[in-house]
């Protein structure tokens, strides 16, 4: 049996358009496009309060990992850290639903951990950005890795071939 090739599982969330992607960074700073939605994955919650958004993006996003997961499985990889960046918008929403959803999966995912950033500047390919770290630890080595990889999966976001598309269930 061959073994996996560690990466690093790494969820975008777009608020901005209301939808997720996930991929996987290799230890040579290659972005692994997975699967993503279509703009309004994240429509049901609009207008919703503060508790009921947390509790949506929760099971959301623990969908999404599980589905990065899978993915990651049957290309002989599997995750050593979960990254999520998402891009400003959380905080239109609720000024603590950013902290809220990244406290709840660095709290309760401990293997492989987890880390979440906010990134200054949106998720836009040609954008200067930085990462502001909201929860939980990620080493240098890693976040530089993240730096150098980022800009390529946020340009992969343009081109459909690159994912695989999630169908939304609304209610989900």
């Amino acid at each position: 049996m061959t073994d996996k090739v560690p990466v690093l599982l790494t969820v975008l969330v777009e608020t901005g358009n209301r939808r997720w992607s996930v991929s996987g960074i290799t230890p040579d700073d290659q972005g692994v496009p997975l699967m993503c939605t279509e703009p309004g994955d994240f429509e049901p919650v609009v207008g919703e309060t503060l508790d009921e958004q947390t509790s949506y993006l929760r099971h959301r996003l623990s969908g999404v990992l599980q589905r990065g997961c899978d993915r990651l499985w049957g290309r002989q990889m599997k995750p050593r850290q979960i990254i999520f960046v998402a891009d400003d918008g959380m905080e239109r929403s609720h000024p603590t639903l950013t902290r809220r959803v990244a406290d709840h999966f660095v709290e309760w995912m401990t293997s492989p951990p987890v880390a979440f950033f906010v990134c200054t500047g949106g998720l836009v390919d040609d954008a200067e950005f930085t990462l502001d770290r909201i929860a939980g630890d990620l080493d240098s080595a890693d976040q530089d890795s993240l730096i150098t990889t980022l800009p390529q999966l946020i340009k992969a976001l343009e081109d459909r071939q690159a994912w695989e598309i999630a169908v939304s269930n609304p209610t989900a």
